[in-house]
């Protein structure tokens, strides 16, 4: 990726000039304002992470759609209405968008469902009957 970069700043570069003084010296700070804003244009947007959970009041089992995520791995935490931690799981994307099964034996009652990765992360209320 960074080769792609340098190359097509080298190739801008040649296409346009760079900003010079009168005196035909390049003007401080052009080559790294033209590197930053091609590495700014072409990063993708990053997606928020999110998650979505069906069917929700759930019994035993609930379906987990993570969207936002980087491929590799998860932490998957299960906590009460109080904050305490019931299950901490660790489990694997392999894309980064993916849906994946929970099951739980759960008593009745209000649940919190978060997925952490780095610093993103997202929570969404679970239900069980």
């Amino acid at each position: 990726m960074k080769e792609i970069v340098i190359l097509l700043v080298t190739f801008l570069g040649i296409c346009k000039g760079f900003a010079q003084d009168p005196s035909g010296n390049i003007a401080p700070g052009s080559i790294q304002k033209s590197v930053q804003k091609l590495v700014t244009d072409s990063a993708p947007a990053k997606e928020k992470a999110s998650i979505k959970l069906f069917p929700n009041p759930a019994k035993n089992k609930a379906e987990l759609e993570l969207k936002g995520f980087e491929p590799g791995t998860v932490q998957l935490q299960i906590a009460d209405i109080n904050g305490k931690l019931l299950r901490d799981d660790r489990r694997l994307l392999v894309s980064g968008n993916e849906n994946m099964v929970v099951m739980f034996s759960l008593q009745p009652g209000i649940y919190f469902i978060v997925a952490k990765q780095g610093n993103r992360s997202a929570r969404k209320k679970l239900v069980v009957q």
